[in-house]
Parts: structure tokens; C-alpha cells; sequence
């Protein structure tokens, strides 16, 4: 295992956001991510935060109406595959539209910009943008160096206040609002500006497993015949099966089958043929813990899959039913405008060995 010293945020690392209730009375309640809620992650995959189920805060307009959220996330602005800055996301919902934005952050709320009675000075924040009339979506970055910030094993928590301008049409005039995210009031008389915090902190990483893979061939002991027994060469292992009438037909799945002897393969799962006369219908069903990782199919009245120059393919990227990036126990193809009987080559690419 090893540490990987970036910033982690939801949906990429650990971003604790410490969500606080917008009304007047309310106080603080702390969300922020526990040693116990440590999770181990591959690459970029989600991590769940205690106590919310996204990495972000509601967008509240006129102190009450729902309008949306602001969220956060780690990002890589120089492609070098390491994190170095936090992206703020403005996204408005049922309507309404951002007219500007404007967002502090900070360490500490004594740097907020705010007059002498307190109430935060939006225009002198340090990330802003206007002219956004129609906008439902806009992001702000916010680079690592301007909070200071260098992961490590000590998290670090900073305050944010998040405001904007927000309009909705109501018939043929808009309504205009400001908006904040959700949090406790800057100050308790005067504007009703609202904060909240967030916690950053480094993610952990588990190396991940390296699995290795097989081809593997759908195989019956009285409908299957080898390639090399059709083509005449045996440049490649594996079988066509049939002739196929009408009915259901169960084929084993094997894997590694070299030289096409089944005692050298292992049998990861089956090969369903469910053929009418003029669809057939082909499941790859595996054997847990194998996983596919792509399939390949033909189902035809040729014993293999022909070519342009007439002659037979056997390399299975050259079948007319593919998928591949696949990770699961089955997949099934849907094959028409068959007729007679008809011959299938199933093969699979499969892990978990």
C-alpha cells in the first residue's frame, strides 16, 4: 500500500464538508470525515462522507428557496496525474439561473473581506464572475498554492462563503435573488450571509490488484468441432459448434483450453443458445469469481465466420458480435435474421485466475 499526497475530494479523494443549517438559531454541526470512516480507494473512485451523501452544500435564495448546490472536487489543471486544485461548482436547479458568482475562502474568517459592521464585501472576493445570465452551471478554480495547502497526514480546514446572484422567469419579468451557500450567518444582524467549512486531507490509495486474464471458448463434446479440423492450420485453438436447429443448448465455457484440450483449460461458466429458427439468443454466464472482460460471438449457416476474400476468420476481434470493457458475471447477444441451421463460435476474454 502506499499514500498518495493529493488532495482528496468526493467522488476522488476525501473531501469532508462540514454542513450547517441556514437558519438563524442553528449551530454548528460537524460532518468532517473520522479516522473511522478511512476508506481505501483505487485511483479516482468515490468515498463516501459521513453524514452527506454528496460533496456538497445546498444553494439557498432569499434565505429559504432552494436553488440548487455548490460542490467540490479535486482536480489535475496540468495533466501530470497529480491533484493540485479545488474546483467549486455552481449548479442551478427548477429554473432558475445564475446571474454572477463570487466565492472566499480562506483559513481563517478574520481574512473574510466584510466592512466594519461585519457583512461580507462580495466584491472583494477573490474568485468572481459576472455576465452569466442563462447560465445553470459555473465552476470556479481554486489552486492549491493560493490556500497554501500541501497534503498530509494533518487535515486542513477552511471556511467558505459562497454567494450569487440568481434570477428565475416567473411569466414576463425575472425575479431576482441573492443566494448563499448553506451555512451558519456571518453575522446575526444585517445581511444574512452564510458559511460554511470543509475539510481537506490526503487520500489512501491500495495498489491495485493485477488480474490475470484467459481466452477462453464455448465447447460440447457432440456439436464442436476445432478450427483446426475446418481451417487446416492450428494457429489458433478453439471450436465452432453445430449444426444448431430449433431449441436450447448448453455449452461449457472453457478457459486456457490450449491445443484445444479441455483437461489443460478450466471451466469458468456456460454458453446458452436459445434459437427459434430465426433468433437466437446467446448468454455468457460465469462461474464466481470469474469475470468477463469482453465477448465475442458468431452465429451463421458457415461453420466460421467468412471474410471479404471468402475465407474463414477465426481471431475472435473479427466476429460480428463484440463488447469489450466489460466486468461482469454475464452479457447476451441478440442475433436476427437467421434461418436453417446455424453454427456459434462464443468466445471470451475472462479474469479472477
Amino acid at each position: 500500500m502506499k499514500t498518495n499526497k493529493t488532495l482528496s475530494a468526493i467522488l476522488i479523494g476525501f473531501l469532508s464538508i462540514t454542513a450547517i443549517s441556514c437558519n438563524k438559531d442553528s449551530a454548528l454541526t460537524d460532518l468532517s470525515l473520522s479516522t473511522q470512516n478511512e476508506v481505501f480507494v483505487t485511483g479516482s473512485q468515490a468515498v463516501s462522507i459521513t453524514g452527506l451523501q454528496e460533496n456538497s452544500v445546498i444553494l439557498y435564495a432569499g434565505q429559504s428557496i432552494n436553488v440548487g448546490a455548490i460542490s467540490f472536487t479535486e482536480i489535475d489543471t496540468d495533466n501530470n496525474n497529480v491533484k493540485d486544485a479545488l474546483k467549486a461548482t455552481y449548479t442551478l436547479t427548477n429554473g432558475w439561473e445564475l446571474s454572477d458568482v463570487a466565492l472566499w475562502i480562506g483559513s481563517s474568517l478574520s481574512t473574510l473581506p466584510a466592512n466594519k459592521a461585519g457583512n461580507p464585501v462580495v466584491g472583494h472576493f477573490p474568485f468572481k464572475a459576472g455576465s452569466l445570465s442563462g447560465s445553470t452551471e459555473y465552476s470556479i478554480t481554486i489552486p492549491f498554492s493560493y490556500l497554501n495547502y500541501v497534503p498530509g497526514d494533518v487535515p486542513v480546514n477552511y471556511y467558505v462563503a459562497a454567494h450569487a446572484t440568481v434570477r428565475k422567469l416567473n411569466g414576463a419579468t425575472y425575479q431576482s435573488e441573492t443566494a448563499w451557500g448553506s451555512g451558519l450567518r456571518i453575522v446575526q444582524k444585517g445581511n444574512w450571509a452564510t458559511y460554511f467549512s470543509i475539510t481537506l486531507t490526503k487520500d489512501v490509495v491500495k495498489e491495485p490488484e493485477v488480474s490475470i486474464t484467459e481466452t477462453a471458448f464455448a465447447y460440447s463434446p457432440s456439436l464442436s468441432s476445432t478450427f483446426e479440423s475446418i481451417t487446416g492450420d492450428n494457429e489458433r485453438w478453439g471450436w465452432s459448434n453445430g449444426p444448431l436447429s430449433n431449441g436450447i443448448y448448453n455449452f461449457t465455457l472453457y478457459a486456457g483450453a490450449g491445443n484445444n484440450d479441455i483437461t489443460k483449460g478450466k471451466a469458468v461458466g456456460v454458453v446458452t443458445v436459445n434459437y427459434n429458427g430465426s433468433i437466437a439468443v446467446v448468454s455468457f454466464n460465469l462461474n464466481y469469481p470469474y469475470k468477463l472482460k469482453e465477448a465475442h460471438l458468431y452465429a451463421g449457416n458457415e461453420t466460421l465466420p467468412v471474410n471479404k476474400q471468402g475465407k474463414y476468420v477465426t481471431a475472435p476481434g473479427q466476429y460480428p458480435y463484440t463488447t469489450s470493457e466489460l466486468n461482469s458475471s454475464s452479457q447476451t447477444f441478440n442475433v436476427t435474421g437467421l434461418s436453417g441451421q446455424i453454427y456459434i463460435v462464443a468466445h471470451a476474454t475472462v479474469s479472477g485466475f
